[in-house]
């Protein structure tokens, strides 16, 4: 599970966290046709990596206030949690999946 809180933080649970392979930073993708974000496991020295923060042992942040804006992706996607699918090494949610609680 992933939850894109209302100031534009990512919250990946502990089994989303696991899927990436407990990584200290990753990068952000987006396909803005489908509306889906993506998340791979990369190198905190990568020029694209946002470094995850571990806010308890269960609880890992992402900031993504300006991928949000860069991307322009609407204030709608905000305050919902969204089930993720791992497809090869990308956690993938959809934008346009229903509401999850």
């Amino acid at each position: 599970m992933v939850a894109l809180h209302l100031r534009g933080m990512f919250a990946l649970n502990q089994n989303a966290y696991e899927k990436l392979g407990e990584p200290a930073a990753i990068e952000m993708l987006y396909a803005p046709d489908e509306r889906i974000i993506g998340f791979r496991a990369a190198s905190r020295t990568s020029p694209d990596a946002y470094a995850v923060r571990h806010t308890t042992k269960t609880a890992h942040q992402v900031e993504g206030r300006g991928f949000l804006n860069y991307y322009n992706i609407p204030e709608e996607a905000k305050g919902r949690r969204y089930k993720a699918e791992l497809i090869d090494d990308i956690l993938m949610i959809d934008l346009n999946q229903e509401t999850t609680d």
